[in-house]
């Protein structure tokens, strides 16, 4: 991803500073720490329909944490992250649950080549349990069993010319069984090539191409799926500087307006930045939490010890207080 090479060229700048760095020993690697997740203290945030209802901070020693670009709500209460390097957390709603994240497999670890394992959109279908998984670099699409065994996987023809790091970034599976995959890169500002597939992508069947309509200065880095079958689309942006600054933005777009060539039009839904404890929000789940709609952020801490990885949970009224009313009554 873009983000990914401003932040080696900030490091490249802080390295050839004199004195910046002190040589010492690189540590054996750690794949037994646990994450701990901590509930953090934040000021009342409004955006539009949503409101900040809690957030938390994820941490863990373990070199397989960290980097996650893509989160689906999953098994009853969990939510399943995948991250850049092909690893997985299973991660229990911490508003539900106090049981810890688990770290587990995804991909092959022993697989080094970034171009194999990198996952950035991740999908679900709630009857069958079959997740699949958008990787960029690959520009590939990989079905999975419910028990996360590799099934099935394609390389599309329409997305060999993607970018490299900015290839299938949102990967969103409709009610009726199509799917959309938006492309990061932009072919103009705000303006992003997508697809739309008539059912399983790793079937074989041929895309319709459509053209997704983001906003300047930010980039698709997730989607999902509203309960009244409207897409959610996360729009990341970047603010140079020291510490690097990551605006986000949520937009909505209704997939039945999809036409061949043609442009989908998004409408804004809200701006998360401050007074939001900020970070670089790359993953995106929706829970229907009865009368509310919940939309979880996750960030990605591009596996920096200066960023962090931050759980927000937005509650969305959408019957505008009426479903607490009738309880009331």
């Amino acid at each position: 991803m873009r983000v990914k090479r401003i932040l080696l060229a900030c490091l490249l700048a802080l390295a050839v500073a004199p004195g910046t760095f002190v040589r010492s020993e690189i540590p054996p690697p750690d794949f037994t720490s646990p994450v701990t997740i901590e509930r953090i203290e934040t000021d009342p945030a409004r955006a539009g329909p949503l409101v900040l209802d809690s957030a938390w901070v994820l941490s863990s020693a373990n070199d397989h944490f960290g980097g996650y670009s893509a989160m689906i709500a999953w098994k009853k209460d969990e939510f399943l992250a995948a991250n850049d390097a092909g690893r997985l957390m299973h991660l229990p709603r911490p508003d539900r649950s106090s049981a810890a994240p688990r770290l587990d497999k995804f991909l092959n670890f022993e697989r080094a080549d970034k171009s194999h394992v990198d996952v950035e959109s991740l999908a679900f279908d709630p009857r069958s349990g079959e997740v699949w998984a958008g990787l960029e670099w690959a520009q590939q699409i990989i079905r999975f069993a419910p028990g996360l065994q590799m099934r099935a996987q394609v390389r599309p023809d329409e997305m060999k010319d993607w970018g490299g790091n900015s290839g299938p970034e949102s990967l969103v599976r409709l009610k009726d069984g199509r799917f959309v995959v938006i492309e990061e890169r932009a072919l103009a500002d705000g303006l992003h090539e997508a697809l739309l597939f008539p059912g399983d992508p790793t079937s074989g069947a041929e895309p319709l191409r459509f053209v997704f309509q983001g906003r300047d200065g930010y980039r698709p880095s997730d989607a999902s799926l509203l309960p009244n079958g409207k897409m959610v689309v996360l729009l990341r942006g970047v603010r140079l500087g020291l510490p690097l600054h990551f605006p986000a933005m949520l937009v909505i777009a209704d997939p039945a307006g999809i036409q061949k060539d043609e442009v989908l039009p998004s409408t804004f839904l809200a701006r998360i930045d401050e007074p939001f404890p900020t970070e670089n929000y790359e993953g995106l789940a929706v829970t229907d939490e009865g009368g509310n709609w919940a939309l979880w952020l996750i960030s990605d801490d591009n596996f920096a010890s200066y960023q962090r990885t931050l759980l927000l949970k937005l509650v969305w009224d959408v019957n505008g207080g009426r479903a607490r009313q009738k309880a009331r009554r």
